[in-house]
C-alpha cells in the first residue's frame, strides 16, 4: 500500500473548473455593474457600494486562483 500526501481539494483539473467558473462570474458581475450604473432609474449608494464591494472580493479571489494554478501560492 502505497502512501500518497494529500495535496489539496484546488489541484487539477478542478482548479482550472474554478478559474474559469470565477473568470466568468466576475465578467457577469462588471456587467451589471456597467448596466446598473449606466441604466438604473432608482440608483442609490448602497446598491452600488454593494455591487463594488462583490466586485473587488470576487476580483482578488480570482487572482489568488490564478496564482495557486501557476504555483506561486502553496
Amino acid at each position: 500500500m502505497a502512501y500518497t500526501p494529500y495535496s489539496g481539494i484546488f489541484t487539477g483539473g478542478f482548479l482550472t473548473f474554478m478559474v474559469v467558473f470565477f473568470g466568468i462570474v466576475i465578467l457577469a458581475t462588471l456587467i451589471w455593474f456597467f448596466l446598473y450604473v449606466e441604466m438604473s432609474e432608482r440608483k442609490d449608494w448602497k446598491t452600488g457600494v454593494l455591487i463594488s464591494v462583490l466586485n473587488v472580493l470576487l476580483i482578488a479571489f480570482e487572482i489568488q486562483l490564478i496564482l495557486l494554478k501557476i504555483n506561486v501560492i502553496f
